[in-house]
């Protein structure tokens, strides 16, 4: 047999007497099972019958109801709850209702179907809410409230004029009479027309709302859908995923969320879903786009040696001077020699072999170095466009006479990267030195390039 809304409300009203009645119960069977005793038998019998009648007659369904219809002024059912700005706010919390989608350019609570209705206020009349928001087939106490009528109800009372007191004292719980706004809410409005000093009723269009009431209803849906997809029964896919192995159905996922805490260690003093989310609320990732430097070829800069390059040679190059600007007299020995080659100027060659090498790579733009707009010193170019197929390019490549003049450019490069004013003076000995260290370093990279072409 179909479950109908009175037989719900009748269930619910049921659960919680049982809530009650369970820590008697389990006094009494304890009791029960531990004894054989019928004094002791009868007197637990008697004890769970004296305490347990007054819940019993307090849950009688139009006992409860009647009571649930007077405590139901203490609570609010809301859609937007003021709360959630501030736990002090004393502003009215809204209860948007209605569903439309006749303008889907954004996504607001008024776009959701199915909207999870709040509940804020006295949080021990809470259970007041919980009834109200029961729902079978689409229909709830609140839908009947909004059409007038409780036909739900009808079993539960005692004739109409019990019913309609039921119905205007239930409505109070459907929103606050009074609205009103408060400073801790924060709403912003900006002017977007021509303010008239006089106002008019229709002077509330001429502003846009910066900061809205919080959707405690599009928090709870979004609370849902994320933790559907990390919890839910999608388990197969996500390990699938995790292991690299294809899978055929679509995995959904909300990368790199955050959580916003309401309520603290008492959620329930802000909302009834609050309650519900732990005081937990999903924060989409807005933040811009990583974007990734497309290698290029250098076709406007006239050196290889440029700024990209002392760019992502910086943190190197001030290691570097910090270690030069520390040295001493009596520190030049071969420990320290070896340390600035192999601490320092090697894995600045390094770099800027392998920044070479992303220009090498790139064979979709084979030829560039004779491009009219090409600019690069001729003996770079020659370094750099490996995949140049004219043969009078290559030809002079393969003659090598360009490796002398990027090994001088690399020392006067570098030796200008590490000047300093007052620390240390580095002159020809230095320049010479650091030619010939990459000389050595870029014979290997090319024999490397060579053993690669042939394979």
């Amino acid at each position: 047999m179909e479950l109908t809304l009175s037989g719900a409300i009748a269930e619910y009203i049921e659960q919680r007497k049982q809530t009650k009645l369970e820590p008697l119960q389990k006094v009494r069977d304890k009791i029960l099972n531990s004894t054989d005793d019928v004094v002791m038998l009868a007197q637990a019998k008697a004890d769970y019958a004296e305490k347990s009648a007054p819940i019993e007659a307090t849950f009688k369904p139009n006992v409860w109801i009647t009571d649930a219809a007077k405590r139901a002024k203490q609570i609010s059912l809301a859609t937007h709850a003021a709360k959630f700005t501030h736990s002090d706010a004393k502003a009215s919390s809204v209860l948007v209702s209605e569903f439309n989608i006749e303008n889907d350019a954004y996504l607001t609570t008024a776009s959701l179907p199915n909207k999870a209705i709040d509940a804020v206020g006295n949080a021990a009349a809470l259970d007041v809410a919980k009834l109200l928001k029961i729902t079978i087939n689409g229909e709830s106490l609140i839908t009947q409230l909004q059409h007038n009528h409780m036909e739900a109800l009808v079993i539960f009372s005692q004739d109409q004029a019990q019913l309609k007191q039921w119905q205007s004292r239930f409505k109070l719980g459907l929103g606050e009479l009074d609205v009103s706004a408060h400073t801790l809410t924060k709403q912003l409005y900006f002017p977007i027309g021509d303010i008239q000093p006089v106002q008019t009723e229709d002077q509330v269009e001429q502003y846009h709302l910066l900061c809205p009431l919080f959707s405690s209803s599009m928090a709870h849906e979004m609370h849902r859908q994320v933790t559907s997809t990390r919890f839910g029964e999608s388990k197969e896919i996500r390990d699938a995923r995790r292991k690299g192995h294809y899978h055929g159905e679509l995995e959904q996922s909300f990368p790199a969320t955050a959580v916003q805490n309401f309520g603290g260690s008492k959620p329930q003093n802000i909302s009834q879903l609050n309650s519900e989310r732990y005081g937990q609320s999903f924060l989409l990732n807005c933040a811009p786009p990583r974007y990734q430097a497309q290698t290029k070829p250098p076709l406007t800069s006239t050196s290889f040696f440029n700024r990209q390059l002392s760019y992502k040679s910086a943190g190197l190059l001030r290691e570097f001077k910090t270690f030069l600007e520390g040295l001493t007299e009596q520190e030049s020995n071969f420990n320290t020699r070896y340390q600035r080659d192999y601490h320092y100027v090697r894995p600045i060659i390094d770099t800027v072999l392998n920044h070479a090498a992303m220009i090498q790579s790139l064979s979709d733009h084979a030829g560039w170095a004779n491009n009219e707009e090409c600019v690069l010193k001729a003996e770079h170019g020659l370094w750099l466009d490996i995949n140049n197929l004219n043969s009078k390019f290559q030809t002079e490549r393969e003659k090598g006479e360009w490796l002398l003049v990027v090994m001088q450019d690399f020392a006067r490069w570098l030796t200008y990267q590490l000047k300093s004013k007052d620390g240390y003076v580095l002159g020809d000995v230095e320049q010479n030195y650091f030619s010939k260290l990459f000389l050595k370093e870029l014979k290997r990279f090319e024999r490397g390039i060579s053993i690669a072409e042939k394979a």
